[in-house]
């Protein structure tokens, strides 16, 4: 199938893009990896920031001096600068499409989020993401002539003499593989927090599809060594308990009863205090018990909904918690308006490396990244369709995709690839985790090292080609080892802490690296090669980005 424009994630900025291609009269088609509806920004709870004042005196430019400050010095200004004023404009346009914010005097209701300065969260009790998602998918479904696709795995992106001309996808339910034409695609697969087996917050689809595509085209991925961990999930499942918890007057105490921080300082302080007290033996809990049984009911329905779940009464017992792998500010290099370099492929949300968190994210800047980023991706991927025509394709990465996926459907299996995406997780956990050593992540690169190498050997034991799950798993694992590659080698080269990235062997920052994101790209023989480049400010590090785009 051709299309003008072709979208890749079903998340916020995957449909804000959709919407701008589809408003310009493009044929647009939105591809999702599951089921519509199951992303990462269905399952962010607390709320999406913009400096709108209605709490208390506020402004864009207190906004952007908070999410620069909580960057730890590698949010990119420019970028920053962007997210901060365009906030309040895309709050205004979720509330005009239909997006039911809680309301307070008859504005909308904002409240505190972690590392801000003003409460400039808005909200929808602690469900935000998933309001949010509903009402876009509601709204291209009654406005848009989108054609959806479901259930197609992303293999390889088609590239020729530069330019994109579409993909190749993995039809989930026959296992066939399909070419899908266009002439500009944006790409909104979201993280890879996944390649933390059992040990994250993220929807199961999240294994770094995007990134690895990416980086077998040829692209660089930078900052991949800033792993951000929430600090309130549930010890057996990990699922999340949302900042909006905090942001309302939850405590966190440890097991002798004592508040032992700040509540409201950024995610990574918080998850190495938590941490800390989790390594010297006292259990921690988040504590709500004093907000009131109305007030939970009201703001918080799903925390209460998360906890009982798991046999915990938040209105009479305090709920234990321990950090998790939440969000990955690392991801594909591309410019302010999403443009990688390859000339019609543009990547939007947490795919993608703008440097607008830098080396740590605040709570509430992800949903509104991906909706002010995937909008402005949106609008230049249609530009680009509108004055381009469909790009020739090369037939030599079709074949071998089929011919891999032949290869995995025909061999018999020597490895049991469940089992390794299981101990890929905990080792990546434990040794690339909240607290880095040389050590740990040496010894952690060995083990994705030999996992590399052993794949091959991976096939599937049932061979029926109808939704056979076990091909998906394989090709899940292959880019969660390359993604797992890139990310343990750039936390090996920054031997400084800054942000979600604590090394304890390099446990001060290094002022050589202020401002310098890392990054990794593929070379000819297969391996990966990371290196720093350092911006010389906005202007100098935007000048050289646009160089590699226009070669």
């Amino acid at each position: 199938m051709l299309y003008d424009l072709l979208v890749i994630g079903s998340g916020i900025a995957g449909l804000r893009a959709a919407i701008e291609g589809s408003q310009r009269g493009l044929r647009v088609a939105l591809l999702s990896k599951g089921v519509f509806m199951r992303s990462n920004s269905s399952l962010a709870c607390g709320g999406i920031n913009a400096a709108l004042g209605n709490a208390e005196p506020d402004s864009p430019l207190i906004h952007f001096e908070d999410t620069l400050r909580g960057g730890d010095g590698l949010a990119l200004k420019g970028a920053v600068q962007i997210l901060c004023q365009e906030a309040p404009a895309e709050i205004g346009f979720l509330a005009s499409i239909g997006v039911a914010f809680d309301q307070q005097d008859e504005r909308i209701a904002q409240r505190a989020f972690g590392g801000m300065g003003k409460k400039r969260t808005c909200y929808i009790g602690d469900k935000t993401g998933g309001a949010i998602t509903q009402t876009l998918f509601r709204v291209i479904m009654q406005k848009y002539p989108i054609h959806w696709i479901k259930e197609r795995m992303l293999l390889s992106l088609l590239v020729h003499e530069g330019v994109i001309s579409g993909i190749t996808a993995l039809n989930r339910q026959t296992s066939e593989i399909e070419l899908l034409g266009a002439k500009a695609v944006v790409l909104a697969s979201g993280g890879y927090g996944g390649i933390y087996h059992e040990h994250h917050t993220n929807t199961p689809e999240i294994t770094g599809d995007g990134q690895a595509a990416a980086l077998r085209a040829g692209l660089r991925l930078s900052n991949m060594e800033f792993v951000q961990f929430h600090p309130t999930t549930l010890p057996r499942t990990h699922a999340l308990i949302s900042e909006a918890a905090r942001g309302e007057g939850g405590i966190l105490i440890n097991e002798t009863g004592e508040r032992f921080i700040d509540e409201l300082l950024t995610r990574d302080k918080l998850a190495r205090k938590i941490a800390k007290e989790l390594s010297e033996g006292r259990r921690v809990f988040l504590d709500v018990r004093h907000l009131g049984e109305a007030l939970l009911e009201r703001k918080l329905p799903s925390l209460l909904k998360i906890a009982m779940s798991e046999g915990i009464n938040p209105i009479k017992e305090p709920i234990p918690i321990i950090p998790s792998v939440h969000y990955s500010m690392g991801g594909i290099e591309c410019d302010l308006g999403g443009a990688t370099a390859i000339k019609g492929l543009y990547v939007a949300g947490e795919v993608a490396c703008n440097l607008v968190h830098g080396a740590n994210r605040l709570g509430g800047n992800s949903l509104l990244e991906s909706a002010v980023f995937g909008r402005i991706a949106g609008e230049n991927a249609a530009k680009f369709a509108q004055s381009h025509d469909y790009h020739d394709f090369r037939l030599e990465p079709i074949a071998k995709d089929t011919n891999l996926i032949e290869h995995i459907l025909r061999g018999e299996n020597r490895y049991n690839f469940q089992s390794i995406r299981k101990t890929l997780g905990k080792t990546l956990y434990e040794k690339a985790g909240i607290f880095r050593t040389q050590e740990g992540l040496h010894g952690a690169l060995d083990y994705v090292s030999y996992l590399k190498r052993i794949w091959i050997g991976c096939h599937c034991i049932h061979k029926q080609k109808e939704y056979n799950s076990e091909l998906q798993a394989i090709l899940e694992l292959r880019n969660m080892l390359e993604v797992s590659e890139a990310m343990l080698l750039s936390a090996l080269a920054r031997e400084e802490s800054r942000g979600a990235h604590f090394r304890e062997d390099f446990p001060e920052k290094n002022e050589k690296l202020f401002g310098t994101p890392s990054f990794v790209r593929k070379l000819e023989s297969g391996r990966l090669y990371m290196e720093f480049e350092p911006k010389e400010g906005t202007k100098g590090w935007l000048n050289r980005l646009k160089k590699r785009l226009t070669r």
